[in-house]
């Protein structure tokens, strides 16, 4: 009787041992693994389409890595620093509207790795010459590590994990943004323009970064509701857009 107590008892405790933390059994990641990790220069194309008319621009990204500093300058003009310390990826974008992006290192698949909140700069209303109020965008934006992938292809790009040691993160971004019109109040009776608050619904997109090679592709689909002012939906059906719009970066892989 004893000895059938104490195998039940032993059970018991292996099984809260092996099962109890679930957490504890979640693969940790290190972001900074997936960065680049050597001096080098790459190429990419930028590919915007909105419904039939389609833009495609190529530009070189050149790459320097210091101890905990990455610099990356597009066409040998500054486009991002990327410092990295214990806890952190701090990504400042330095090209069109300002952006940091900070990052927490170690993560596990379905963490929140990044919550930003950017302001952009007020767009100045006017009639003719005559200033009459101004337009304010903030924008916040919730990064997650979706999945670790050996491969990810789009077009004719195929990035892979062609020899088991560069694997690939998938991350998901969702932004909201908050457009708020402000008009003068000499003007307020006098204009079309109307003080008031719009937000948007999510604008869904994707990074992915391979281990020591980092930034191969950034993918945004757009699902366009609502046209003047544009509305975009990106969790809607895509028979429910208004035609077709997307902004891809896409790497040229090397190998």
């Amino acid at each position: 009787m004893m000895n059938n107590l104490y195998l039940l008892l032993l059970w018991l405790f292996l099984l809260s041992g092996c099962g109890g933390s679930s957490s504890g059994s979640k693969k940790h990641i290190d972001i900074a693994n997936y960065l680049n990790s050597t001096n080098i220069s790459k190429k990419y194309s930028r590919v915007y389409r909105v419904n039939g008319d389609l833009n495609n621009s190529e530009y070189i990204a050149d790459v320097l890595v210091e101890s905990n500093l990455i610099t990356i300058k597009e066409n040998g003009i500054l486009q991002t620093m990327i410092s990295v310390s214990a806890d952190e990826i701090n990504l400042k974008e330095m090209l069109g509207n300002s952006r940091n992006k900070i990052f927490k290192r170690e993560v596990a698949i379905g963490d929140v790795i990044s919550t930003s909140l950017y302001k952009e700069k007020p767009k100045i209303l006017t009639i003719g010459s005559q200033r009459v109020g101004e337009e304010n965008r903030r924008v916040k934006e919730e990064c997650v590590l979706e999945d670790l992938v050996n491969s990810y292809e789009i077009f004719f790009y195929a990035y892979k994990n062609y020899d088991d040691e560069h694997d690939i993160l998938k991350i998901k971004c969702t932004s909201k943004s908050s457009l708020e019109t402000e008009i003068d109040v000499e003007y307020v009776d006098v204009v079309s323009y109307s003080n008031g608050l719009i937000k948007s619904k999510d604008n869904i997109s994707y990074e992915y970064y391979q281990k020591n090679l980092g930034l191969i592709a950034k993918i945004d689909d757009d699902c366009l509701v609502s046209k003047l002012p544009d509305v975009i939906d990106d969790t809607l059906d895509k028979s429910e857009c208004l035609g077709e719009r997307y902004h891809y970066t896409l790497y040229h892989p090397q190998y």
